[in-house]
Parts: structure tokens; C-alpha cells; sequence
């Protein structure tokens, strides 16, 4: 049965069929609480009882068994004194039982004891008691016979308790001593001794006693240590190996053991009585069979749920009853206002909800009363904001459609039937292919495809550019905005389009295109123009190095010569050879400054991940060869890789450095200082020297060509090294800066990009 099956009843019946529900559950709780509290309680009782039943069969043979201890004991020292002529009869027969008058010594020792000699098999081989000549101990009890051993090989007198008789059940005492040799155990024992205590046929009023106490025991049986069963307190074999093996085993661990059997509903317990004492060789321990019956408990446990079910079924009637009654008072006002609300819900939002009694439903009917009174106000607002929203997309100046998932078209506005030139009747329930979507566009692009393909993957044409035909065949771009329309179930059913025509935009476009492709065509022509001027400026450059240097090394030479050969010449003349000879070394390094200055237009940077550290550690090296330079400290901080190219870098640092030695060697302390720090996320590199330093409102100056602050007969160079920085770090997307103090030093900022 669905759940559809289950509606359209009245509220009354399921409110009939919840509480009868719930009553049913109640009942059903309270009937399995009281029937396990029951099981419980008979269980208890059941456990209590045969504890009892237990403790009891315990305590019976411990107090006899205590009763018969002091008696015991009162006969050790009789039995003791009769060893004497019993031992005398031994030696007079040689060590031979056959030879030995043990009647004699019976009636020497007073006639009552009975004598016996066991040999080392635990075998009766002599006897004054003829009915247990030949008994053999290992057969009867196994464990007495190891006792027996012990006794044998070893010396002095060993009472044993009182027991009874293995087949007559009469009640015995027995005390054993080895011969001199060890060959034979000596045995005197009192026969059908009568106790005080009333010890014999014990068992038989035991069970009696029991099974009457206890209404779940159904068998008891009493075994004990021969593993024989013990009837009117006279063993008799069992006969039945698995019960006597299992026998052996309680014995063994001398613990009680518990065996449940549940296809017969019972339990069979082997109750282990520990009454052996230490001093004794005989174990006159019991096992006691008791054999529960879980039927009484089954019984009154059927009775009890009887009970239950009788009481329960009744109560279930009474309050269904009682509930109907109480429900059908409760629900009659609900079913009155359901018939209100249904003229309501029919279109009559003027009817009246009739007035309800309880709390729950007055404000349930002021709620719906408020609830009718919001809706006249929402159909209202909702009739005016529906005129709104016609007369906004009536009005708009943008095509707004909308068609189904196979391009019918459902709905077209006045601005969208104008732009096309369609009427209502020409385009709506007709496919946007064909109308205003052409088959494929200019391009060859199947616009049928891309129409289907829209209700399918919306996502990817929420803002897409076509084709577009009006009705005169003309054709328009449209920039679309696509917005697909999901029924309840989430399935595409419509999509809503606005547009808005692109043609001149494309047109524009195009025109631009052209005017790119003329602008590149320029570009090309221009960067070949470039090509040849670097080419001539290379060939320039180098015919001003090769015709420049040719003079100067004739001049350089000349003068050298002249040196050389006059000897005698005046010291004014002189300096002006010497002079003459500086000035030509001066210009060799200016030109090449200046073709370097030159080619830097020209080099194309290849960037790669430097390690500035390694490049300033190799610089310093070679400016240390200079003896001049012994004296300056070089202080190298960090230096963090950057991506720069590593010949002009290097440049960079041996200009900045050989600049830094230079205005700080005549310090009485010259220090340089290379490093780097991050500001605002960036990388900065600097130099730092405490030389003369130089007026901030020349900093402008330092790094043009040929702008020196000092003259060069104080501070060698040529004007262009840190015009060849600036250049480089420019090359590479970067900047520099300087600040400077007279008289405080100066220090040089650059970063690579």
C-alpha cells in the first residue's frame, strides 16, 4: 500500500488510528514489561530455591561428616596399640602371609578388629575377614591405591576415617602400617561400627528431603568417590561409561559443573561436596546429581502472559472506545473549518470561518483570516505589478522572445515584432529557424544545431553572438542573453532571450580589424627600417673605434719614444709628453665607454635566476689584486637570486663597486657596503660608501653622460659608468636612485624589474 492509497480520509481517522496506534505500542510495552518481569521473578525464585536445595544437601554432609570426626579420632590410638603383636606375628612367619595365625593375633588384640596384610599390588593377600581376601584396590578406588604405595615405602602408623562398606554398606575404620621390609602393608580395621550419629542410610532421606523442597528438581542421584552411585548409603555401579568418565572428571577438578539441556528444558548440575581431610587417605567427598526442570517456570510464565493478554486486549477496547468518543467531540470543529476554508480556497475570499471554541483554533481561523486578508492585497499588487512587467517588456528597446526546447517560439515583443518587421500571427508558434534564425550563418556555422544544442547545454550560450535574418531577408548581428526556464522537476521547458542588434559594432569591428592589419604591415616596415639603422650604427661603431684608436696609438706611441730617446729634455716638457701620452689612454677608455653606452640600445636581454652573491664575491676578488684597494672593508650582506641577466648584471656591480672605491679610498677608514632590503614586497639592491659624497641637487646629474661632480685630475674616470648602469637597470624593467650627504657617503638603490 502507497502512500496515495492513504489520503484523502478525514483528519479524524488518522488521529483514531494514531492513538490506536500508540495504545497498541502502550499495551504491548506494558504486556512484554510485565511478562519479563515475571520471567524475572520466577527465574529469581527458581535460583533462590535450588541454591537453598544446595546449600542445604552442603551442610547435611559436612555436619555429619563433622558429627563423625571426634569419634573418628577416638579410635586412632586402640587401633594403634594392636600393631605391636601384629607386627611380632610377621616377623615369627618370616615375612610370609601365607604362614601367618593372624586369628590368633585378632583374639591377642581383643577380638573386634579384623586384620588384613595387602601386598605391593594393593591386593588383600590375608585376611581374618574372608569375604574381601583377593580385594584389589586398584580396581576399586584407583586413587587409594596410589595412597596405599605411598604408605608402603615408607614407615609409621596411618589411620584412615570411617567409611562405608563397598557392597554390605556397613560402617568400617581402618589404620595401616608398612612391615620392617616394605614388602607388605599390615591393616587392622573395626567392622559394623555403630555410630552415634546415625550415619548409615543417610542418602535416601537426603533426596527425599530435597526433591520435597524443591518443586524444579525432578531427579537427584548421590556418587561418590569410587564413582559408584550411592543407594540407601551402598554404592552400586553405574554401568554407563560417558556418566562415570564425566564422574572422573568433577573429580578430578574437584569443582561443581553445570549442564543445560535445552531441547529437554532442563538443567543438569554435578554438585561437588569437598569433605576430604588431609590427615586421611580415604576421600568420603560426594558428587551429587541434581537435575532442574525449567517446566514449572514455562508453566506460570503461560499462565502469567494469559493473564496479560486478557487484561491488555480489554484495556485496548475501553480506550479505542473512549478515544473515538473523545476525538470525533475534538474534531468536529476542525471539519467545519475545513469546509470554510474549501469556499474560501473555491474563489469566495469573503466567507466567513465559523467561530471556533478552543485557543489552538481561534488562532488558527485568525491566522487564516489574516492569511485571506494579505492574499486579497498580494493578488492586488500582483495584478499591478503583472501590468508593470507587460508594459516594461512591451516597452522595451531591446528584442526579448521566447520560445521551447525545440525553438517554437511562445512569446515576441512589440519592439522585437518592429525590429523584424513580423505581426503577432506571422511569427508566434512558428521556429526561430527559418524566421529569424537562418539555417547557418555567413561563416558556415550551423545555427540549427546551435538552437537544439541550447536547450541541451544552456551554460554554454548564457551570453552568445549570431546571425539574425528579418522578414525582408536582411540580415542583423544580435548579442543574445539566454536564460533557460525549469518546470517543477527541474527540466528545461523555455528559454528567454533578450538582444540587442551588433550590427555596426561588427562593422566597426571589421573596420578595425583592417586598420590593425595596416598598423602591423606599418609595424614590420618600420621594425626593418630599425634593423638596417642598428646595422649601420654597429658599422658606424665600429668604424669609430678602428679610426679613432689608430691616432691614439700613434700619439700614445710617439710620445713614449720621445721619453725613451730624449733624455735631456727640459722637466716642462717632459710632463707635457707624459701628459700628452695620459691624455691618449684617457680617450682609449672614453671611446670604449661609449661604444658600450652605444651597443646597450641594441643587446637583447636574456634573463635567467642569478645568484648575486657569488657574482659580488668573484667582482671583490679582482679588485683586491689592486694594492690600492688593501685598505678599503668590504661589508657583503644578503643577497637573495633574482632573474636579471648575469653579463650586464655583473656590470652593474662592478661600475656601482670600482665608483664606491674610488670616492672612499682616501678615507682615513674606507668602507663599502653591498646588500639588499624588501620594501613594499619588493626586491632592492644597494652600495653603500662612506666617502666625500656629493649636494642631493646634483642627483639628477650623476647618471648622465659625461656629468662629473669632481674633476678628473682628483678622481679618475670617464663620465659614462653610471650612465651605463642607469641603461642597464632600465633594460631590465627596473629603477635607480641615489642618496648622498657631503662628507657622509653615498649610496646607490637599484632593483631589476
Amino acid at each position: 500500500m502507497g502512500i496515495d492509497s492513504l489520503r484523502g480520509y478525514p483528519f479524524s481517522y488518522y488521529l483514531i488510528g494514531a492513538i490506536f496506534l500508540i495504545l497498541m505500542i502502550a499495551v504491548a510495552g506494558l504486556i512484554g514489561i510485565s511478562y519479563l518481569s515475571t520471567y524475572r521473578t520466577l527465574e529469581e525464585n527458581a535460583e533462590l530455591v535450588t541454591l537453598q536445595s544446595e546449600n542445604n544437601i552442603i551442610s547435611h554432609f559436612r555436619s555429619k561428616e563433622e558429627a563423625l570426626r571426634y569419634y573418628d579420632e577416638s579410635l586412632n590410638q586402640q587401633m594403634e596399640r594392636a600393631f605391636p603383636a601384629f607386627l611380632e606375628e610377621y616377623a615369627r612367619a618370616g615375612g610370609d602371609p601365607a604362614v601367618m595365625d593372624l586369628e590368633a593375633v585378632k583374639q591377642e588384640i581383643g577380638g573386634e578388629m579384623e586384620l588384613y596384610v595387602i601386598d605391593d599390588t594393593a591386593t588383600i593377600v590375608a585376611t581374618t575377614y574372608p569375604r574381601e581376601l583377593g580385594l584389589n584396590f586398584s580396581e576399586f578406588a584407583p586413587y587409594f591405591a596410589d595412597y596405599l604405595a605411598g604408605i608402603r615405602t615408607s614407615s609409621g602408623f596411618f589411620p584412615d576415617r570411617i567409611i562405608g562398606d563397598k557392597s554390605a554398606g556397613e560402617v568400617k575404620k581402618f589404620a595401616y602400617m608398612p612391615t620392617p621390609d616394605h614388602r607388605y602393608i599390615l591393616e587392622v580395621g573395626f567392622s559394623n561400627l555403630t555410630t552415634p550419629t546415625g550415619y548409615r542410610y543417610v542418602d535416601e532421606n537426603l533426596i527425599r528431603k530435597v526433591k520435597q523442597s524443591n518443586p524444579y528438581l525432578v531427579n537427584v542421584r548421590i556418587f561418590d568417590t569410587t564413582l559408584r552411585q550411592r543407594i540407601n548409603d551402598t554404592p552400586v555401579e553405574t554401568g554407563d561409561p560417558a556418566l562415570t568418565a564425566l564422574l572422573r572428571g568433577v573429580l578430578a577438578n574437584r569443582t561443581t559443573l553445570d549442564i543445560p539441556n535445552h531441547s529437554e528444558a532442563n538443567t543438569v548440575k554435578y554438585l561437588f561436596i569437598d569433605l576430604k581431610d588431609e590427615r586421611y587417605g580415604s576421600d568420603v567427598s560426594r558428587i551429587v546429581e541434581l537435575t532442574y526442570s525449567d517446566q514449572p517456570i514455562h508453566a506460570a510464565l503461560n499462565e502469567s502472559a494469559l493473564s496479560l493478554l486478557s487484561l491488555g486486549l480489554l484495556a485496548l477496547v475501553i480506550c479505542s472506545l473512549l478515544a473515538v468518543i473523545v476525538i470525533r467531540t475534538l474534531t468536529r470543529p476542525i471539519e467545519t473549518m475545513v469546509e470554510d476554508v474549501n469556499r474560501i480556497a473555491e474563489g469566495d475570499l469573503d466567507h466567513p470561518i465559523t467561530p471556533p471554541i478552543s485557543a489552538e483554533l481561534i488562532t488558527l481561523e485568525e491566522s487564516i483570516s489574516s492569511m485571506v486578508t494579505r492574499l486579497k492585497a498580494m493578488m492586488a499588487d500582483l495584478k499591478a505589478e503583472e501590468e508593470q512587467y507587460r508594459i516594461l517588456v512591451q516597452s522595451a528597446n531591446s528584442i526579448i522572445i521566447q520560445f521551447d526546447r525545440y525553438g517554437t517560439i511562445t512569446f515576441f515583443n512589440n519592439y522585437a515584432l518592429k525590429f523584424f518587421g513580423f505581426g503577432p500571427e506571422d511569427i508566434i508558434g512558428r521556429n526561430v529557424v527559418g524566421t529569424i534564425v537562418p539555417e547557418y550563418g555567413s561563416n558556415g556555422e550551423d545555427l540549427r544545431f546551435k538552437i537544439l544544442d541550447l536547450a541541451v547545454h544552456p551554460e554554454k550560450y548564457e551570453v552568445t553572438e549570431n546571425e539574425n535574418t528579418k522578414k525582408d531577408g536582411s540580415r542583423v548581428w544580435i548579442a543574445w542573453t539566454n536564460q533557460p526556464l525549469y518546470d517543477e522537476k527541474g527540466t528545461i521547458v523555455q528559454i528567454l532571450s533578450i538582444g540587442n542588434d551588433i550590427t555596426r559594432l561588427q562593422e566597426a569591428e571589421r573596420e578595425i580589424q583592417e586598420l590593425n592589419n595596416e598598423l602591423e604591415n606599418r609595424v614590420i616596415e618600420r621594425t626593418r627600417q630599425l634593423t638596417e639603422v642598428n646595422k649601420n650604427l654597429e658599422s658606424f661603431s665600429y668604424t669609430v673605434s678602428h679610426d679613432l684608436r689608430a691616432p691614439l696609438r700613434a700619439i700614445s706611441g710617439y710620445s713614449s719614444i720621445l721619453l725613451q730617446d730624449l733624455k735631456d729634455i727640459p722637466e716642462k716638457d717632459r710632463r707635457y709628453l707624459e701628459s700628452l701620452r695620459q691624455n691618449a689612454h684617457e680617450m682609449g677608455r672614453l671611446i670604449d665607454d661609449l661604444l658600450d653606452f652605444s651597443r646597450l640600445r641594441i643587446r637583447s636581454l636574456e634573463k635567467e635566476t642569478v645568484q648575486p652573491a657569488m657574482m659580488v664575491k668573484e667582482i671583490l676578488r679582482e679588485f683586491r689584486k689592486d694594492p690600492s684597494v688593501a685598505t678599503v672593508e668590504f661589508k657583503v650582506g644578503d643577497l637573495p637570486p633574482c632573474q636579471a641577466d648575469p653579463g650586464l648584471l655583473k656590470q652593474v656591480y662592478a661600475n656601482l663597486i670600482g665608483n664606491a672605491i674610488k670616492y672612499s679610498r682616501k678615507r682615513e677608514h674606507p668602507v663599502v657596503e653591498i646588500g639588499s632590503l624588501s620594501k613594499d614586497g619588493q626586491l632592492i639592491f644597494f652600495v653603500r660608501d662612506n666617502g666625500i659624497g656629493f649636494d642631493m641637487k646634483y642627483s639628477e646629474k650623476i647618471f648622465g653622460v659625461f656629468q662629473r661632480l669632481q674633476t678628473s685630475d682628483e678622481y679618475e674616470g670617464t663620465g659614462i659608468g653610471l650612465a651605463i648602469v642607469q641603461r642597464i637597470i632600465e633594460m631590465h624593467g627596473g629603477r635607480i636612485w641615489v642618496e648622498s650627504h657631503v662628507d657622509k657617503g653615498t649610496t646607490i638603490y637599484f632593483s631589476c624589474w
